[in-house]
């Protein structure tokens, strides 16, 4: 996969290009305005705002209100998470996922790869849910292997902690709250496409992965409304599909597994047996494997020799998908996907630490770079690594530190690629498209309930970047669509408050 770097590329050239027609305006005053609005009445408001320079040096706060003032950041964490990913992997940093052999046994080896399988991720490759483990078989079968005993999968990257206890149980079916694993396949779910029949007749339907993994429960009828339920219950692989459908679906209707890396082993066993290896055994967890392989073990002279029958077998590795980490970044911050935000999470927690990803090393890790910035240690509170959890919180002056480091390191490119554009794509494809904001603004949103925020960076008409933090809470019911004109309100006035020598209007 291709590094993301030619869309922001091309617009930054664009940029560059622009015509130096200014607007004078009084920001403070601006934002004051928007901040009186009654939708914030109630509600908890902060906001940082920094002018950047061409150096950071030169960089400084133009408009602050209640900025050091922890707020739950909904998604805006992921710009803090994908960061620190940066900071503590390093950009080059891939991973890794190990397919091995042991006599007649196989094993998938983890890495937290959080873009395994994902469907939704690779039709634009032209690759199916399946297409690395059909490789796989592939490849035992050159090497003149035609049956397998046990499918084993080691997870052991993370720990087995999969769903966050913070997390909302009666949402845990839902795609945006699948579980996170140390082996991941299709964002850990598995996608339903209904095929509708005679009216009241029982809708017919394939999965994919194709899998026995979960048992299905289907009442789902064809009817006149489109009015599906699917659910899982929690702790569980019992799926019940039910409701009716008025057509058939060409968009996957996901839910969740329990268990990812079980899910994930258990479809390999079915792929190698549907792609001409013969499959015996059983499919378990050993979470030895991985040590076994970073110890390097001697390789086993005979692949078709039992472990049972002789013990010095050892795992030998047969082949490595790599996914580099600026494809998992951008996936995070431009699509907004939990998954991958919380993989990046716990992989964090694994390298800093030594010890199996969890969140609590990973958010360590998190807060102690935040910490390095200058931040005080009382601005923030980072629970899970994607913003889902409402025990998360920090103040719009870390978010915006965080954005202000990002734009001078040596890594500026590679971030700030990963980020929406204005009016172009990810979740920013429809936001500002309607004014000369778009393709000038890059950023993420954010949303649970009572919570709207949006962060990131704006290129203003007089050359000069901005980054920004708004962080909307205690919202009133339904003013989602409310809360965001606010900010793109704030966002346009930065913009406006620029002046031909580059100076904005003074206000705090």
């Amino acid at each position: 996969m291709k590094r993301p770097h030619t869309l922001f590329l091309s617009l930054l050239l664009a940029l560059s290009a622009m015509p130096a027609t200014l607007v004078r305006a009084d920001l403070a005053a601006d934002v004051r305005s928007v901040l009186a609005d009654k939708l914030l009445a109630k509600g908890e408001v902060g906001v940082e705002i920094i002018r950047l320079g061409n150096t950071a040096a030169d960089s400084h706060p133009i408009y602050e209100f209640k900025a050091t003032a922890p707020r739950i950041p909904a998604s805006n964490l992921k710009l803090v998470t994908t960061a620190t990913a940066l900071e503590k992997l390093g950009p080059e940093f891939q991973f890794r996922t190990v397919f091995a052999s042991r006599g007649a046994d196989v094993a998938i080896v983890g890495d937290g790869d959080p873009t395994l399988g994902d469907a939704e991720m690779l039709k634009k490759l032209g690759w199916d849910v399946d297409t690395v483990f059909k490789t796989w078989a592939e490849l035992l079968k050159k090497r003149g292997v035609s049956e397998v005993h046990d499918v084993y999968v080691d997870d052991s990257i993370f720990d087995q902690e999969f769903s966050h206890p913070s997390w909302p149980i009666d949402q845990q079916h839902k795609r945006y709250v699948a579980q996170v694993g140390g082996v991941n396949l299709n964002a850990n779910c598995i996608d339903f496409f209904l095929k509708a029949g005679g009216a009241g007749d029982v809708v017919d339907y394939r999965t994919d992965p194709d899998t026995n993994y979960a048992t299905i429960g289907n009442t789902c009828v064809t009817g006149s409304q489109n009015a599906v339920w699917l659910s899982r219950k929690p702790g569980t692989n019992e799926i019940v599909l039910r409701g009716e459908t008025n057509a058939s679906n060409d968009e996957p209707i996901s839910v969740t597994v329990n268990d990812p890396p079980m899910f994930a082993a258990k479809v390999l066993a079915e792929t190698l047996a549907a792609n001409g290896i013969r499959f015996t055994g059983e499919v378990k967890r050993d979470r030895t494997i991985r040590a076994a392989l970073s110890a390097g073990q001697p390789a086993s002279q005979s692949p078709s020799t039992s472990p049972a029958t002789n013990p010095s077998v050892a795992w030998v590795p047969l082949a490595i998908h790599a996914t580099p980490l600026t494809a998992v970044i951008s996936r995070a911050n431009k699509d907004s996907m939990n998954l991958y935000a919380e993989a990046l999470c716990k992989r964090i927690g694994a390298a800093t630490s030594g010890m199996s990803g969890s969140w609590e090393n990973g958010t360590a890790a998190t807060g102690a770079f935040v910490e390095s910035l200058g931040v005080s240690r009382e601005e923030f509170n980072f629970d899970d690594g994607c913003g889902l959890s409402k025990k998360n919180t920090v103040s719009p002056n870390a978010i915006a530190k965080v954005l202000e480091h990002k734009f001078f390191d040596k890594d500026r490119e590679t971030y700030m690629s990963s980020l929406a554009v204005a009016g172009v794509d990810g979740t920013f494809e429809h936001r500002f498209s309607n004014s000369d904001l778009r393709g000038r603004v890059f950023g993420k949103s954010g949303y649970v309930n009572g919570v709207s925020t949006l962060s990131g960076y704006v290129h203003g008409k007089d050359g000069q970047w901005y980054a920004f933090s708004i962080l909307f809470n205690d919202l009133p019911p339904g003013t989602v669509l409310g809360a965001k004109q606010l900010q793109e309100r704030i966002v346009k006035a930065i913009d406006a408050s620029t002046s031909p020598n580059g100076r904005v209007a003074a206000g705090s």
